[in-house]
């Protein structure tokens, strides 16, 4: 009886592991449409107008995207923009200085500032992925290209919340608060595996803004502030992805 029980268990896990061989096979050998969950990170230089207000930028996000068998890919995404590098960051404050060149609270104390880039785009994007030396017909160059939304503003943090010059629509006298609708192109690498663990792109990422800005008065420059702006961006990305296949009633993905 206990020869026949491991001679069973051998035959079942002989069966087992030939189907998810077999299943693992039909994932990488073809290209199959599967739904995609991607998480991404880009790290980019600004050039023209951006660049008179921002150095190195990051953005951060994800986004949901679908890959057709003939491996077009659509996606959509929202990511949160944001750097520590504000050129005019040293004399944004001037104003509010006292002779020792000090900003004071409410309460007669030094304050302590903190001042950054903050912002977030929203895109949708339409690709092409092309399986050139690539070890799947899943995987190869990918190239897209896709448009959305972004704004960014000068992020004014006091410590405490105890400036008054600072608060509510105060501080908006200072944030420059710019937005418009973007342009952007990818070229990078695309792998996709029979897993949904080792699945990853990676490539360089172009961003052309047409913003302007959109407050009705500038502190700093005690002046109306009504220009137009384009902002460049260029960089690399980098995102991991897991995808969802589809399933029919003859066969099954193993992950």
């Amino acid at each position: 009886m206990k020869h026949r029980i491991l001679i069973f268990c051998l035959l079942f896990s002989s069966a087992v592991f030939a189907q998810r061989s077999t299943e693992q096979k039909s994932v990488s050998d073809s290209a199959e449409g599967s739904a995609l969950f991607r998480v991404e990170y880009a790290a980019q230089v600004p050039i023209g107008d951006y660049a008179s207000r921002f150095g190195f930028t990051s953005h951060i996000g994800a986004s949901a995207g679908y890959r057709t068998k003939s491996n077009w890919i659509f996606t959509l995404g929202g990511y949160y923009v944001f750097g520590n590098d504000v050129i005019d960051k040293n004399t944004l404050l001037e104003s509010m200085t006292n002779s020792s060149n000090l900003i004071i609270t409410s309460g007669g104390e030094q304050a302590f500032i903190n001042i950054s880039q903050q912002g977030y785009l929203v895109n949708f994007s339409v690709g092409k992925i092309f399986p050139w030396l690539a070890p799947n017909p899943n995987s190869g160059f990918m190239f897209t290209l896709g448009g959305g939304f972004m704004e960014h503003w000068i992020g004014i943090r006091a410590e405490g919340n105890n400036v008054p010059q600072l608060l509510g629509d105060y501080k908006k006298g200072y944030d420059r608060l710019t937005n418009g609708i973007i342009l952007q192109q990818f070229i990078g690498y695309h792998f996709q595996g029979s897993t949904r663990l080792l699945n990853f792109y990676g490539g360089f990422e172009f961003t052309q803004g047409f913003t302007g800005n959109r407050r009705s008065y500038d502190i700093p420059t005690m002046g109306v502030t009504d220009e137009d702006y384009i902002d460049v961006l260029f960089g690399f990305k980098v995102g991991w992805m897991m995808p969802f296949y589809k399933r029919n009633k003859n066969q099954y993905y193993y992950y």
